[in-house]
């Protein structure tokens, strides 16, 4: 049943990425404001924030996309003709991208790439990628189920579930040429969820459901295990910390993968990378318990939040956390530097706590989270 409600964000906007008017917020919203109306969204149906890139935001309100921030194209308006469905409404599926702004979408449904494209007149459109009959997808009989792309430009495509696997590509662009993959391994089952990082993907399964995780050696906390020669970084494997533990949801950001298991206990992995924007203030060292000296890429770490409270949902940023507990408050941790935790221009971070950051009005329901790069998003429902 469709409802209203309103759309909350906090954080850096130098790109417009959440207020249009840039010059109104100084390049950032250091306290949560409202940014998006909502008249008809399905709430059990719709997931309200569909992208949140580091210069790009699309949000469905329940009748269309909105699209906030850099699209690739001057002016950045995008025509979502071709993501509506049958009946009116936005097909559910997953946008991709990069730091330039989003590159396309994926529908789950049917497999098809919509590639966004200048039309010319100054406006931008989703148009159905068709690959010849010899390349690659068409050729083996593949059907695309999920995609996303890592920090360090590889892309990754999950495939059906009769024979789940994965496909790494370089990049987009030779996946849309129909090359073959530079590799390709076999999964335990269906993908349910596809994430990456900075440089590895992780998988969440349908049925066990486990978490495996794959990529690239150099940061194998990243990967939440240590490559062997048995098990290489590239070749998807379960993370035996959470063997047999009911994962619900995982997200990631480019240093730091959250797994939330269906008991509502958040786990976490990650590395610190010293970087030049905000990174000094995450305190995920802390969080990741790295002053351990006996710590190993296998110590997944169990979080603790609000004094036990049970975990309902999970977003993670840059080089911020953001949790939403079954009594629907939300907690933040790391940094603010931005904004992002919406605490105000005055704190750079929570000093390696959890700090509460929003508290629902009475007659409102926070029915989603989403953390972009260097903001927050929450969805709340009347």
């Amino acid at each position: 049943m469709a409802s209203s409600g309103k759309v909350l964000a906090a954080g850096f906007n130098l790109h417009g990425q959440l207020e249009p008017t840039v010059s109104k917020t100084n390049g950032s919203l250091p306290r949560f404001d409202q940014v998006q109306k909502l008249d008809q969204v399905d709430f059990d149906r719709d997931i309200v924030i569909r992208c949140a890139l580091w210069s790009s935001t699309i949000i469905n309100t329940g009748e269309q996309f909105v699209h906030y921030g850099i699209s690739g194209t001057d002016p950045p308006q995008i025509h979502f003709d071709a993501l509506i469905g049958l009946d009116g409404r936005p097909k559910l599926g997953m946008f991709f991208g990069d730091v330039s702004g989003v590159k396309g979408f994926l529908d789950p449904n049917s497999g098809d790439l919509y590639v966004l494209q200048d039309d010319g007149k100054n406006h931008a459109r989703f148009v159905r990628h068709y690959f010849h009959a010899n390349d690659f997808l068409p050729r083996t009989g593949k059907v695309i189920t999920g995609i996303a792309v890592a920090g360090n430009t590889w892309v990754c495509i999950t495939t059906s579930c009769k024979d789940p696997a994965v496909f790494l590509f370089s990049t987009l662009e030779p996946l849309l040429e129909g090359s073959d993959p530079m590799e390709w391994y076999t999964l335990h089952e269906a993908v349910k969820t596809l994430v990456a990082s900075s440089t590895t993907f992780t998988t969440l399964g349908r049925q066990r459901p486990c978490v495996e995780t794959f990529g690239d050696a150099r940061y194998p906390t990243l990967l939440g295990r240590t490559p062997s020669v048995q098990s290489p970084a590239s070749l998807p494997t379960v993370i035996s910390a959470l063997d047999g533990i009911k994962i619900a949801k995982i997200a990631a950001g480019p240093w730091l993968i959250a797994a939330l298991s269906s008991e509502g206990d958040l786990y976490v992995w990650g590395h610190v990378m010293q970087l030049p924007m905000g990174d000094n203030y995450s305190n995920f060292d802390k969080l990741l318990n790295l002053g351990d000296s006996n710590r190993t890429p296998e110590d997944v770490q169990l979080v603790d939040i609000s004094d036990g409270n049970d975990v309902e949902d999970v977003g993670v940023g840059d080089h911020h956390v953001v949790v939403r507990t079954t009594i629907g408050e939300l907690w933040g941790y790391g940094s603010n530097e931005f904004g992002q935790l919406g605490l105000g221009r005055g704190v750079k971070s929570t000093q390696g706590e959890w700090v509460k950051i929003y508290t629902p009005n009475e007659g409102e329901n926070v029915r989603e989270i989403a953390a972009g790069p260097l903001n927050t998003f929450i969805v709340v429902g009347n």
